[in-house]
């Protein structure tokens, strides 16, 4: 590999080490969501510290890079199946610990036959990034990172669109913004791999992550509406025409607030109320005042709006 490559990467690689450690750093594992997550973290953790070494000691030893490399890879087989075990303490999957097991049990097995030269027989290092040379078995562990990818994606789609609780459909919708970045850069560098084509996660997936974690950790932390909030509050501000007074701005951005909390809370304006820290009296005032129908961010299920159209 060319040196300004090394540096290059490397440097990308090392930022992404302190960046899950910042995340990790702000995260409390007060709930099994949490714990899932922070498995999440520790475990893209893991791949960047080994991808900045394999990086780091190229020059010095190819042979220590190479073991880093593979490190790397071994990573991959924990990462997804890790992503599927979150998607499912999401929607609140019965069967969780049964589902570790199994998943866990899987990455396991293809690591040692990774170990035993059967899913990737060496790395050929390029000008500016690594490529694994498949083995026999590499279809296969392909095969499971990328079905454990879109089970995620399935089961996320699947609740977001089915389940009857609001608060797990609010869950899913947010993990499927942060998830599908990086499902999109899985699916598309196995299929060219099996294409012929010499395709690398050595910046996409780690910028894929980055933005992964950082949406699942507002969520986490339960800032992940005032993020929001605030950048709506921005873009509307920004399509205000012909503005006479500050009144108009402060009207705008009063209206946008109380939508956007009617809608996190399904429309109740009780909750809408505690989460603006606003007494409910003077919210219906406001709600009033701005013609806001609280009835209309009443969001339901596809499975709900199918059975009240049915006894229709």
């Amino acid at each position: 590999m060319e040196q300004e490559a090394l540096v290059f990467l490397g440097a990308f690689a090392f930022a992404g080490v302190l960046f899950k450690l910042v995340i990790l750093f702000n995260l409390s594992a007060k709930s099994k969501i949490a714990e899932s997550f922070v498995v999440v973290c520790i475990l893209f953790l893991i791949q960047n510290v080994s991808e900045f070494l394999a990086y780091f000691t190229y020059l010095p030893s190819e042979q220590v890079s190479r073991v880093f490399f593979h490190a790397y890879m071994i990573s991959l087989y924990f990462i997804f199946p890790a992503v599927l075990i979150l998607a499912l303490t999401l929607v609140e999957y019965k069967h969780l610990r049964r589902a570790q097991i199994a998943l866990y049990s899987i990455s396991s097995l293809l690591t040692l036959a990774h170990f035993g030269g059967f899913v990737i027989a060496g790395v050929k290092f390029l000008g500016w990034t690594a490529i694994s040379i498949q083995a026999d078995y590499f279809w296969l562990a392909s095969a499971f990172v990328m079905l454990s990818a879109i089970s995620a994606i399935a089961v996320l789609v699947y609740h977001f669109l089915m389940n009857d609780s609001f608060e797990i459909r609010g869950r899913c919708k947010v993990n499927l913004l942060a998830f599908s970045p990086m499902f999109v850069i899985i699916i598309f560098v196995i299929i060219s791999r099996f294409l012929g084509f010499e395709s690398s996660l050595a910046v996409s997936l780690p910028l894929a992550s980055m933005f992964f974690l950082l949406i699942m950790l507002l969520q986490s932390n339960g800032d992940i509406f005032w993020v929001s909030l605030r950048l709506k509050i921005i873009l509307s501000v920004m399509t205000l025409k012909n503005i006479n007074s500050l009144d108009e701005i402060l009207l705008r951005i009063e209206r946008v607030r109380i939508i956007e909390a009617l809608r996190v809370c399904n429309g109740v304006q009780r909750s809408a109320a505690k989460l603006l820290s606003t007494p409910p009296s003077t919210l219906n005032k406001k709600i009033a005042k701005h013609n806001i129908i609280a009835e209309e961010f009443q969001g339901i299920s596809v499975a709900q709006a199918f059975k009240i159209r049915r006894a229709v």
